[in-house]
């Protein structure tokens, strides 16, 4: 059972979640293609097929909506070259970690290990495992992704310590991984909720890891819409209140910036108002 209600189980929403999508275009489709090796027409149907399964289970985030988690947005990031340098430049002796918190459907996983990362050197962790068990439908590697994946809340103290109530925890990694990605996640979070998943990630780094990834912001930091859970407000960062909150959090270096984006979701985004930052963080 999900943790969020679905999209239909809130009447409070901004916006509807429509029950026809748009066309899907090659672009759309190049990665799943590449990494299925299917057709890119052929899959237009199975594509539609998770889609839908994936607003009767789930909370459909914008990006599920609009067919985003397509494509991987990890290989974008100015950080990711000596992310998959580091791996490929590692001793036998030294197995790096790498952790893509918030993964969803793994679209940004599988792009690492397309790139060269094994699957014992990948986690992949979310709120809850619906999306990711759907991941696995949409990829077609049921049969053989050995990714762990792990279920539980960066915001939640328990999912770091040895206390966790679900059962799962991360506390064996406190101080292990190397790397922590997540893309388009903070934006979702209260102000309060954003810094405890924060110093949860810095806890889980080692000395020097790295945490990088996007977000949307705004040019004057403060609260937008409710969260998913519509138990609070989600707080959209400025560059400087995000890097402020990466410091205090425990990073040693922070450095956030506005992307200059050419993707047309992240144009819609900026016609609203608010930006695509992109960061990395050095514990």
């Amino acid at each position: 059972m999900s943790a969020l209600p679905t999209n239909r189980e809130r009447k409070d929403l901004i916006y509807d979640v429509s029950d026809h999508p748009r066309e899907l275009t090659g672009d759309d489709l190049a990665f799943l293609a590449k990494y299925t090796g299917k057709d890119p027409q052929a899959l237009k149907p199975h594509v539609i097929s998770v889609w839908k399964a994936t607003k009767d289970q789930c909370w459909a985030f914008k990006c599920v909506q609009e067919f985003l988690f397509l494509t991987p947005r990890i290989c974008l990031h100015p950080h990711y070259q000596a992310v998959c340098a580091a791996s490929q430049n590692a001793s036998p002796n030294n197995k790096l970690l790498h952790m893509d918190v918030g993964c969803c459907y793994g679209q940004d996983t599988r792009q690492l290990i397309m790139d060269g990362w094994k699957h014992g050197q990948l986690l992949a962790a979310d709120l809850v495992p619906n999306y990711w068990n759907l991941g696995k439908t949409l990829f077609m590697d049921e049969d053989h992704l050995q990714v762990p994946f792990l279920a539980g809340s960066m915001t939640d103290d328990a999912f770091v310590s040895e206390s966790s109530p679900s059962g799962t925890t991360t506390e064996h990694l406190l101080g292990r991984i190397d790397f922590i990605w997540a893309g388009l996640v903070l934006h979702v979070l209260s102000k309060e909720g954003c810094q405890q998943f924060l110093s949860n990630a810095c806890s889980l780094l080692k000395p020097d890891g790295s945490f990088y990834g996007m977000c949307a912001g705004q040019k004057e930091a403060g609260e937008s819409v409710a969260t998913p859970d519509g138990k609070a407000r989600r707080f959209l960062h400025s560059t400087e209140s995000l890097r402020e909150a990466m410091l205090h959090a425990g990073f040693s270096e922070a450095d956030v910036w506005v992307n200059d984006s050419t993707q047309d979701h992240d144009k819609d985004l900026e016609r609203a108002g608010m930006l695509i930052m992109v960061f990395t963080a050095i514990k």
